[in-house]
């Protein structure tokens, strides 16, 4: 009860401060997606797509402010498999701001974005002891603590084919993967960031980082960036690094992370967006459980040696595809499919690849145009040089949800979850086998 209290609470302070605004257009981030429906002058609770409803924020985007706030909760249950059978729930509070300024200072193409992102819960592997390499509450993590999530600015050039942007940024926010349609973490945001997340933080996590998005051809993007990579953004304790726009104390494996994308985006019915691309990280180190070539360097003042790890440097190449295949309505109605591959260097990888196949489609039923089902499948392979049981195993989880539009502000997915060889092989911390994990949960997503 304790932890819902503190929900609401902070629910009902965010709200006072969307009131204070007086504004908000939906946000577009890596859990959610827009309100289904455009805010018309019939102001009806069940039909409008934000709960408070307008609150003036119609006036405020024209005059170039664009104000958010939005609840994401996956509650989720154990039913078999791990230590105990057990429930809990994770969620996310965010608001976002975006500054036209053309509109507000007459700099054309220029653009503020500001996104704070607030998270609390629990993570069900850790409660009920599922020893899975993949969270099954995927919105849980980085703290329980209101985060800098975005504050960049972009400014649009040559009749927008290039794009420039810097600031504190997610890598997610402008590479890989961009959907979060399910529970399972394999098939939700930035890929590399699922198997890699001890140095591609992805969202709510930021760092100082700089992108260019070139289009150079029709339908066609290429993007690079530059990334402050340190691991000191994903502290928990200093709001100097996590809620203020500060720079994080150096460490010894400070570096940068360089993504480059290509991006063909397919027009007409059967839309869709293709991402190929592979990063560079500078700042390189063994991850846990392998064996690695390792680096001794004198300590400093007459200390002890160190051990700095692998200092080469570390990669990764993956694919994103998301198509649509049929056109069954007006309004968005169909099946799309995505497939996401994602291979990581062999040398320094614990989990050196991961695959996930999905298709969703909306408009299941006739008189029910907005409500969608999914389902997918994937997996997470342990690489096989790896100091554990689980070496050269592959986690399979499958996933399906029916997502029932309730209201136009709020939006339900009852979901379950089969998870086939948690952490590879089915084996925990201790090298105990453990059985496939049968899981239930709903996520509930609310526009204020």
């Amino acid at each position: 009860m304790l932890h819902w209290s503190v929900t609401a609470a902070r629910m009902c302070g965010a709200g006072i401060l969307l009131s204070l605004l007086s504004g908000g257009a939906h946000a577009a981030d890596l859990m959610t997606k827009a309100p289904p429906i455009p805010y018309a002058e019939t102001d009806d609770f069940w039909t409008r797509p934000y709960l408070f409803g307008d609150l003036g924020r119609t006036q405020l985007k024209e005059r170039g402010i664009s104000l958010a706030l939005t609840l994401g909760d996956e509650a989720v249950g154990n039913l078999s498999g791990g230590n105990r059978n057990t429930a809990t729930q994770a969620g996310q509070l965010f608001f976002q701001a975006k500054f036209d300024m053309a509109k507000l200072a007459g700099i054309q193409g220029g653009l503020v974005g500001l996104t704070l992102v607030d998270r609390f819960g629990h993570n069900l592997n850790d409660e009920a002891g599922i020893p899975a390499l993949q969270l099954t509450n995927e919105v849980f993590g980085r703290g329980n603590i209101l985060r800098l999530t975005e504050l960049y600015y972009s400014q649009k050039l040559f009749d927008g084919q290039l794009e420039l942007k810097g600031g504190r940024l997610p890598v997610g926010s402008d590479f890989f993967f961009g959907l979060c349609e399910f529970i399972n973490l394999t098939f939700c945001g930035g890929q590399p960031g699922n198997i890699q997340g001890g140095y591609i933080y992805n969202w709510p996590v930021s760092q100082w980082g700089g992108v260019v998005h070139y289009n150079f051809a029709k339908g066609f993007q290429l993007s690079v960036g530059v990334y402050d990579a340190n691991s000191n953004y994903l502290t928990t304790t200093d709001p100097t690094t996590y809620f203020l726009p500060g720079v994080p104390n150096s460490n010894p494996a400070a570096g940068v992370l360089v993504p480059v994308e290509l991006v063909w985006a397919p027009s007409g019915p059967l839309d869709g967006t293709w991402r190929f691309g592979g990063w560079y990280d500078s700042a390189s180190s063994i991850d846990g459980g392998l064996p690695g070539i390792l680096a001794i360097v004198p300590g400093s003042n007459g200390g002890p040696d160190q051990n700095i790890g692998d200092q080469r440097g570390r990669y990764g190449i993956y694919e994103s595809i998301l198509q649509r295949l049929t056109v069954d309505g007006p309004d968005a109605q169909g099946w799309y499919t995505f497939l996401n591959t994602t291979v990581a260097d062999h040398r320094t990888s614990y989990q050196d690849y991961q695959i996930a196949l999905g298709f969703r489609h909306t408009g299941t039923f006739s008189w029910r145009p907005r409500d969608e089902v999914g389902f997918a499948v994937g997996t997470t392979h342990v690489n096989s040089a790896a100091l554990t049981p689980n070496a050269g195993g592959n986690e399979v989880p499958i996933e399906a949800w029916y997502g029932w539009q309730a209201t136009g502000w709020m939006n339900l997915k009852f979901d379950a979850q089969y998870v086939i060889n948690p952490g590879g092989r089915g084996y925990n911390a201790a090298g105990v086998k453990t059985s496939n994990a049968w899981v239930l949960g709903i996520r509930t997503l609310v526009h204020f």
